[in-house]
């Protein structure tokens, strides 16, 4: 269990694509701090003060002294890139490795069979370096961005690879797509009024301030943490 990592003073490292860097919440900024660079492109590392993955590190600071958390989201990366550079992404201080990736693979032809295999492939590796792994599953988008043309495949797809996925390498599942369904349920909201948000992104697709707080209570929840 995480809860057992934290208690023993871990760094937990988040890996992935924008989800992961917590883009759409407001104040995000990009460093200088290069990720990484290949044909595609070169990646820095974003700071997003009010991003999931920075109310995690928060969290785990106050009620774990000694752990932290820290994101090398890099936002547009495909699977298979995050695959590739997983010794760029992953320390030998990380205890835990929380994945979210996928969404950028929509866009690929062939996207859902090489996430499949990318996915499994990371987990294999995080398992063999030693690493406490969880998978992530995506936010929901709002129905204007699942349509847009580059949409070759969609959301749900993207959602059941990672169950799977997670569920034959037996590793934990955060199912943020799930828990925002959920969420929404129960508040008698719509997916519109927390994706979206003041100096936020606003695209309908990275998430806003409020469900940035959903996803990290996702995580916090699930994990038992």
């Amino acid at each position: 269990m995480l809860k057992g990592f934290l208690q023993g003073g871990c760094a937990v490292k988040v890996i992935g694509d924008s989800l992961a860097a917590g883009a759409g919440s407001s104040g995000m900024t990009e460093t200088k701090e290069l990720i990484f660079q290949d044909p595609v492109g070169a990646y820095y590392r974003r700071e997003a003060p009010n991003s999931w993955w920075a109310l995690l590190d928060r969290f785990v600071k106050e009620k774990y002294p000694g752990s932290g958390v820290r994101s090398l989201g890099c936002c547009g990366a495909f699977s298979y890139q995050v695959l590739e550079q997983l010794p760029q992404l992953v320390s030998p201080e990380d205890g835990a490795v929380l994945v979210l990736a996928g969404l950028n693979d929509r866009k690929r032809l062939a996207g859902m069979e090489e996430l499949a295999r990318n996915i499994r492939a990371i987990l294999g590796r995080l398992k063999e370096m030693g690493k406490y792994a969880v998978v992530l599953a995506p936010t929901p988008s709002t129905q204007e961005n699942e349509n847009y043309p580059n949409r070759l495949h969609h959301t749900p797809q993207v959602v059941g690879i990672l169950r799977q996925a997670a569920g034959e390498a037996a590793v934990p599942l955060v199912d943020m797509h799930k828990d925002i369904g959920a969420y929404l349920a129960a508040s008698g909201k719509k997916l519109e009024d927390i994706i979206f948000g003041a100096g936020c992104q606003n695209d309908g697709l990275h998430p806003g301030d409020a469900m940035q707080k959903v996803m990290f209570e996702s995580v916090v929840r699930t994990l038992g943490i």
